[in-house]
């Protein structure tokens, strides 16, 4: 894993100090590694707590909006409007479990027929700042049910970038300190041998499809590989 590498690289620095274009790769190296823990992190939260705030504001307007479905049903009954009783009349599970586009489309209807009727529905426990209150959160629930949309698109751009920091993290290992590595060997035996222990560890299958281009498919953790392949000079 590319940890792995950066731990024993890190514990030997006495070994490779001093030696420019070794220091020059680690450099590089432990930058992109630091910028892939980054992305890493910053997609797996990407989607974090959206769906459990939608649900809460969901849950919160559909009860405004039975208050205010309950007040158009009983004025309709009232002046025996079938027509405005059958266009109103929803059910809790209705407004609670109805797919989201159902649901928006119901509390926007309501919200309209309910300032077409304002005047009437004082007597009933609606007036327009309740009306207006359904409005604001109606639209709020809009802008947070875009969110996971935004979301998702958000991950697929970190998940190209991480694509690419894991080709330049490789290219960095297999151009660069796998070839000067072996300048150490009579210096430091022990450190060379713990480097190239470190880049030979057999890489998981699903490790591997983590550079493929469906790393979107993976879990977050795939994202350092364990290993990649046998790549010592």
């Amino acid at each position: 894993m590319y940890q792995a590498v950066r731990r024993v690289i890190q514990s030997n620095n006495a070994s490779w100090n001093g030696l420019a274009a070794f220091e020059n790769a680690v450099t590089r190296f432990s930058q992109k590694v630091t910028e892939l823990e980054n992305l890493a992190y910053q997609k797996s939260k990407a989607l974090l707590g959206m769906k459990s705030t939608r649900d809460q504001k969901r849950e919160a307007i559909a009860e405004q909006a039975l208050y205010v479905s309950n007040a158009l049903y009983a004025y309709a009954s009232t002046i025996k409007d079938e027509k405005l009783k059958a266009e109103v009349h929803y059910s809790p599970s209705e407004l609670s479990y109805s797919p989201l586009s159902v649901f928006m489309r119901l509390v926007n209807g309501l919200i309209n027929t309910a300032n077409d009727n304002v005047n009437e529905l004082a007597d009933y426990g609606v007036d327009q700042s309740r009306i207006d209150d359904l409005t604001l959160a109606h639209m709020e629930f809009i802008e947070i049910s875009n969110l996971p949309r935004q979301a998702i698109v958000s991950r697929k751009v970190i998940t190209q970038q991480i694509t690419k920091a894991v080709h330049e993290i490789d290219d960095v290992l297999k151009s660069q300190l796998d070839k000067l590595i072996v300048l150490l060997t009579n210096e430091d035996p022990t450190f060379v041998m713990t480097y190239e222990g470190a880049r030979t560890i057999i890489d998981r299958p699903a490790t591997r499809r983590a550079k493929d281009d469906d790393v979107e498919d993976e879990s977050d953790d795939s994202i350092f590989p364990d290993g990649q392949g046998n790549n010592s000079p």
